[in-house]
């Protein structure tokens, strides 16, 4: 692929093949497509929805059950190939979801969705289907959609006026290569998704087998080295953890640190857009000052995942309404995280939690949660394994958010923009 000059009409990256043809056409998009009015009069039950992923799915397989109308004569027939806009705003999508029907080779959609199919059968289904991805028909929409006539997230746009909606066309040829090049990364984002799902759940699969399993005494899976017969300590995480409380009462100036239930600990700017991270001589007499090996919680936001660790972290302060504490000797602090990213831990946490509306979980019902514990060398090999799972994941997850970003520049470069 080569630059071109960039105008109204032409993209700013484009196929060598195409450098020297046509600009792409401006065509309404009632040239392009043709409303789909066809009534169920043949029963069809495959009740569809729109899905961010997957287009347009069962409303079985989406929701596990219908949530259409009893009566769905009046629902529309589209076919394999056929696109679907539906008018409601929902996350990612504030002008409606435009989607096309590729999973089956039928369905019905409710009379609120307005349905269309390509005139020409030359013309790249797949090629839409990225052109109304990459959000290029929202400027359109968001021309004719009426801003005082919305009802819960639904706007209000006549079929007139959206069949009415100007794109850019290039030749179907072309349309074949942007489809292609696009639905390639797709088909590369599709993979890496599914490796990753499913290394996530052989760990927690495996996080299951390595822990013992409510009134058991030992895991059901062990590592050969560390036998069979001795059985682990069950102990309260009280006895195995030290209160941290050391108060910033001399106001020093460190760095101010939240925690994040993904990453650990984190700086408050961050965390936060627009705090200062630093406290630059205003009272922080009430913060916590914080050191290496240290884990943190917000007793009001409690659950499996939630609690930080600072690892190597150098002194910061932590607001007071963390609890803090440190691990005892004999206790590896990689094995105590994977702990708190059990079910077992999820379990414990909703059996101790108190309060009303908004529950908390103070250290006093904290430090009693049971916990089993092996000798000190098995904690190691047991944090380690899921540690070098974790690698993984993350591996797999970086290599989504890589290929998505490429993709999105990828989309900005392919298809012009109409401005007016």
């Amino acid at each position: 692929m080569a630059n071109s000059q960039t105008s109204n009409y032409i993209p700013t990256l484009r196929f060598p093949t195409f450098q020297n043809v046509e600009e792409w056409k401006t065509k309404r998009l009632g040239d392009i497509f043709v409303r789909i009015t066809d009534k169920n009069t043949e029963n069809n039950q495959n009740v569809l929805t729109i899905s961010s992923q997957y287009g347009l799915v069962s409303q079985y397989d989406y929701f596990n059950k219908n949530v259409a109308a009893s009566d769905v004569k009046n629902y529309f027939l589209i076919r394999k190939g056929d696109f679907a806009y539906n008018k409601s705003r929902s996350q990612g999508y504030p002008f409606g979801a435009i989607k096309p029907l590729l999973l089956y080779e039928k369905g019905i959609v409710s009379p609120l969705y307005i349905c269309f199919r390509l005139i020409d059968i030359q013309s790249d289904v797949s090629f839409f289907q990225h052109y109304f991805e990459a959000g290029l028909i929202n400027d359109g929409i968001s021309r004719i959609a009426q801003e005082g006539a919305r009802n819960h997230g639904l706007l209000n746009i006549s079929t007139e006026d959206f069949f009415n909606i100007e794109l850019r066309v290039p030749s179907i040829n072309e349309q074949k290569s942007i489809a292609e090049c696009l639905s390639a990364i797709d088909e590369a984002i599709s993979e890496y998704n599914t490796k990753l799902e499913l290394v996530k759940s052989h760990k927690n699969g495996l996080m299951q087998k390595l822990f013992p399993a409510k009134g058991q005494k030992v895991p059901e899976l062990r590592f050969k080295e560390f036998g069979k017969d001795s059985e682990w300590k069950n102990l309260e995480l009280g006895e195995i953890t030290i209160v941290v409380n050391r108060r910033n009462k001399s106001r020093r100036n460190l760095p101010i640190y939240s925690v994040n239930n993904k990453i650990g600990f984190i700086p408050q700017s961050e965390q936060f857009d627009g705090l200062d991270s630093e406290s630059r001589g205003y009272d922080t007499s009430m913060y916590k000052i914080v050191g290496k090996h240290t884990f943190a919680y917000n007793p009001a936001r409690i659950n499996v995942g939630s609690i930080g660790y600072s690892g190597d972290l150098k002194e910061v302060l932590i607001s007071s309404l963390y609890v803090c504490f440190k691990t005892t000797e004999d206790i590896d602090d990689g094995f105590l995280m994977c702990f708190f990213n059990t079910s077992q831990f999820n379990e414990a946490v909703e059996n101790n939690v108190e309060g009303g509306i908004r529950s908390y979980l103070f250290y006093e019902n904290f430090s009693r949660i049971k916990i089993s514990i092996p000798s000190l060398s098995e904690q190691k090999k047991i944090a380690s394994t899921l540690f070098s799972i974790d690698n993984l994941i993350d591996f797999y997850a970086e290599k989504v958010s890589l290929l998505e970003e490429h993709k999105k520049g990828l989309m900005q470069q392919l298809f012009p923009r109409i401005n007016k």
